[in-house]
């Protein structure tokens, strides 16, 4: 029953909200990604019936990874949503800065949630160590993005980086708990 009430509510919040505020407010990334976060609780909730810390620690990883990640996005193909009428935080602001900014502040947020597992005993300090490796990994273009001069280039790593980090992060974390 909770599974099904989560699937629900990542439906009705993707389709009622989100999908709407594209069109209204630069809060439809934030808004977006609580959605797309909540399928780790969704699985959570259908193998245990309930969320445990680490159900809701996967669902912060996956929320707080979705933003630089997509603000990456969004800078790069502002032109794109700007002409689809979609108002997005990179039209909003013209030279970036607001959009490296916030993309770096939750590269680091997402690097200190991706330690938690270790740091609470969930997982070991080897899955730490790659949780740690693959952090700095994704910070280094992060940071960059927010240099003024290297804004696209930037912008163009940090996509890439995040495609990589994730699979990188969450791999070892499932190797780390099932051999651990």
């Amino acid at each position: 029953p909770l599974a099904a009430l989560l699937t629900a509510g990542t439906v009705a919040s993707y389709v009622l909200l989100y999908t709407p505020l594209k069109r209204l407010t630069t809060w439809n990334t934030m808004v977006g990604a609580l959605p797309g976060a909540l399928p780790p609780l969704i699985g959570w909730a259908a193998a245990e019936g309930s969320i445990g810390t680490l159900g809701w620690i996967l669902f912060l990883i996956l929320f707080l990874w979705q933003l630089p990640h997509f603000f990456a996005i969004a800078w790069t193909h502002r032109k794109d949503y700007a002409k689809g009428g979609f108002v997005m935080l990179s039209n909003a602001d013209q030279n970036g800065r607001k959009v490296a900014v916030q993309s770096f502040v939750f590269s680091l947020a997402l690097v200190a949630c991706s330690l938690l597992p270790a740091l609470l005993g969930y997982a070991s300090w080897i899955y730490g160590g790659f949780a740690l490796a693959m952090g700095l990994y994704l910070l280094r273009p992060a940071a960059a993005f927010m240099r003024p001069d290297n804004r696209e280039q930037g912008a163009r790593k940090l996509f890439i980086a995040s495609i990589c980090y994730l699979p990188a992060l969450l791999v070892p974390l499932v190797v780390d708990l099932w051999l651990f």
